[in-house]
């Protein structure tokens, strides 16, 4: 395909709904507060944010924020109160697997941590998620070191960003059950406000010592296999919002004189290794948002829906050459690797 051609296609496909959310964030961002754009999906929610912003005449105030839930899964192996969370995904297999995949510890700290019978014995989650988290509550001491050095930087980064500077912190996150802001919300003790598109439990929510809200700005209230089609068929939309580099597994801080941090990623999935399709696709849809703003023109939800709707349910939407682009990993999940337009059959 031409640049022209991928451009042209991202103007159509995204640009009105990266209008209707960036506008929806402007409007409900009432003091300007620092809004930190989340995971893979904030890489270019973020960038089209400042173009938004810029076309409308405000200075935004907003920050691209790593994070990622087998991120905070494993720095909250140190706080049990985020084991209901971690441990309540499926999961068959043994404990080494569970904490190799869903909590990223290595093998050597794998084998440090657990007896030989504890790592060898079979594990189903969510059905054994209290004896799992007896078992590792038991071995926090054990996992604190193994840790600790994660937690640290990471604390550090996020204090770089000037996340810890506000009384509630203002996270903007395609969807949709909030999980990394609980997280963040218990291991860092914050208030935060959760700005999504959709959002499945919207509302507020008090945790131990701090407190949730939770906006979803197209749609509140709907579940994955509910019928609602934009969460549903949500991965196509995921796979060209994605950033560059793999999944963010860990944080140190760095030896050298001239970096703070040194940042690793897990693997690449297709659309990362041809990241050159997916950087024309987005300066299409920015390009095109930028002109809708600074021309007035708005979308409803209802039309974002609509429009979305129509690319993702009927075949021969999109062209062959970026099917490859829709590749996604679930490894928390443990699903491996799923292809959206083979998962749906839209080839």
């Amino acid at each position: 395909m031409t640049t022209q051609s991928l451009q042209h296609l991202g103007a159509n496909i995204l640009s009105p709904l990266l209008s209707f959310f960036e506008s929806q964030l402007l409007v409900n961002n009432h003091n300007n507060s620092p809004l930190f754009f989340l995971a893979r999906e904030g890489y270019w929610l973020e960038k089209a944010y400042q173009a938004y912003c810029e076309a409308k005449g405000v200075t935004a105030n907003c920050s691209y924020l790593l994070v990622s839930r087998a991120f905070l899964f494993k720095i909250g192996l140190l706080e049990p109160k985020t084991f209901e969370y971690s441990l309540n995904f499926k999961f068959s297999g043994t404990l080494y697997d569970l904490m190799r995949t869903r909590f990223m510890l290595s093998d050597v700290s794998i084998r440090k941590a657990f007896t030989d019978k504890q790592y060898q014995q079979k594990v189903l989650l969510p059905a054994d998620l209290g004896q799992v988290s007896q078992l590792l509550e038991a071995n926090i001491e054990v996992l604190k070191p193994i840790i600790r050095e994660s937690f640290d930087a990471y604390k550090a980064y996020l204090d770089s960003l000037g996340f810890f500077d506000q009384n509630t912190v203002n996270i903007v996150d395609i969807g949709y059950s909030g999980t990394i802001q609980t997280l963040l919300g218990l291991i860092f003790n914050k208030d935060i406000d959760g700005h999504y598109l959709i959002a499945s439990n919207p509302g507020i929510k008090d945790l131990e010592n701090s407190r949730l809200n939770m906006t979803g700005y197209l749609k509140e209230n709907v579940s994955m296999g509910g019928g609602y089609l934009p969460l549903d068929r949500s991965m196509f939309l995921e796979a060209l919002l994605t950033a560059p580099d793999g999944q963010f597994q860990d944080i140190r801080f760095s030896p050298l004189p001239h970096c703070q941090f040194d940042f690793y990623y897990g693997r690449k999935v297709e659309s990362q290794n041809r990241f050159y399709l997916i950087e024309q696709i987005m300066r299409g849809a920015i390009s095109q948002m930028v002109k809708y703003a600074k021309d007035d023109i708005e979308f409803t939800s209802s039309e974002v829906e609509a429009l979305y709707s129509a690319f993702v349910s009927k075949k021969g939407m999109f062209p062959r050459e970026i099917w490859p682009l829709f590749c996604l990993d679930d490894d928390t999940a443990n699903e491996g690797t799923i292809n959206g337009l083979d998962f749906f059959g839209l080839k």
